[in-house]
């Protein structure tokens, strides 16, 4: 925690090593984010370099009242935003689909290594298909709580919403997610607490 507030008054103070420090410790969270809610692997690299250039011009802008790692998902999570308004959903259509299996880099042991071809694999590649179907607002939270194990409060707070509305959305969305994978014949998990 010292050494996290020391490499704060550091990027304040515009020191390039305390910038390479941020995108060491917290590059592979905010490219998982913006990868799971883009659904475009380039987006999602423009998006994390955008986010850390943001986090260190602004860095004076951070009040430490929450977790550095909660200020840099918010910034992420408002330029995924800004990029889906600017985006014509034609142009995301015909993007080339991301390949997460083949990420060198932490992607390929989400949430686990698998065999390719083994059940397993098959249901993480399904599960991974059907977050990306679901509308960026509930995709936000399922990312956010599921991927970084943030409580709700915290996902209140980087979306800057009322915790209610945090809950309700993270509801519809298990609801919606299960009946997606339930009408796709997936039948791994049972208990989807929705």
């Amino acid at each position: 925690m010292e050494e996290e507030r020391q490499r704060i008054e550091q990027l304040k103070r515009g020191e390039e090593a305390a910038l390479a420090w941020l995108m060491e410790r917290y590059g592979s969270d905010v490219l998982r984010t913006a990868a799971l809610l883009l659904k475009d692997r380039y987006l999602a690299e423009d998006v994390s370099q955008e986010t850390f250039l943001t986090a260190f011009r602004k860095a004076d802008q951070y009040r430490g009242d929450g977790a550095l790692r909660g200020w840099l998902l918010r910034i992420a999570i408002n330029l995924c935003r800004s990029r889906m308004r600017r985006a014509s959903w034609q142009r995301l259509f015909f993007r080339e689909r991301m390949d997460l299996d083949q990420e060198a880099d932490g992607w390929s042991g989400w949430p686990g290594s698998a065999e390719p071809g083994t059940t397993d694999w098959m249901n993480r590649m399904s599960l991974r298909e059907e977050i990306g179907k679901l509308p960026l607002l509930y995709r936000e939270v399922i990312v956010l709580y599921y991927f970084h194990e943030m409580q709700t409060a915290e996902i209140a707070a980087i979306l800057q919403e009322s915790e209610g509305t945090v809950k309700s959305k993270l509801h519809r969305a298990r609801k919606k997610l299960k009946q997606q994978l339930e009408e796709g014949g997936w039948e791994y998990e049972s208990s989807w607490g929705g």
